[in-house]
């Protein structure tokens, strides 16, 4: 277990590193969660990343859109990529109990790659947010 004190710099740098395209240095921090964190660590990291992108979006001029609302209407075809946008959905309505589910579902999966490839969806789909918002780096945002 990394625990909270140790992930939420972590989960910064890495959507540092994401947001500024440095993908090898992301890949490392990302290992470094997987290898050495547990399923807490995996749902705090999801955690930290919406709310990172929570936060940027928040600061948003008026008429921007809420989180939610971004990413409402048709879900992806791509599973991973519908945990993705489900998670953020959530969390966006402040909705704890989905987002554990949604978690709890893909641990539950049956095959570890689904929790991996959904949490690098939610990445992605976080760190595409964060390029087209806010300039505040990640690190000061989660």
């Amino acid at each position: 277990m990394i625990g909270p004190a140790a992930l939420v710099p972590l989960v910064g740098g890495l959507l540092d590193h994401l947001v500024a395209g440095e993908l090898d240095q992301a890949a490392a921090v990302l290992d470094h969660v997987v290898k050495d964190g547990d399923d807490a660590d995996a749902y705090g990291l999801c955690i930290a990343a919406a709310n990172a992108t929570r936060v940027a979006l928040q600061g948003d001029p008026p008429g921007r859109a809420p989180l939610a609302r971004l990413l409402a209407g048709t879900a992806p075809a791509d599973p991973h990529r519908q945990f993705a946008a489900r998670f953020l959905a959530a969390y966006g309505r402040g909705d704890q109990e989905m987002t554990v589910a949604l978690f709890r579902a893909a641990v539950e999966a049956g095959d570890p790659r689904v929790l991996t490839e959904s949490v690098c969806a939610l990445l992605a789909l976080v760190s595409g947010l964060l390029r087209a918002g806010s300039t505040t780096p990640c690190h000061e945002r989660t």
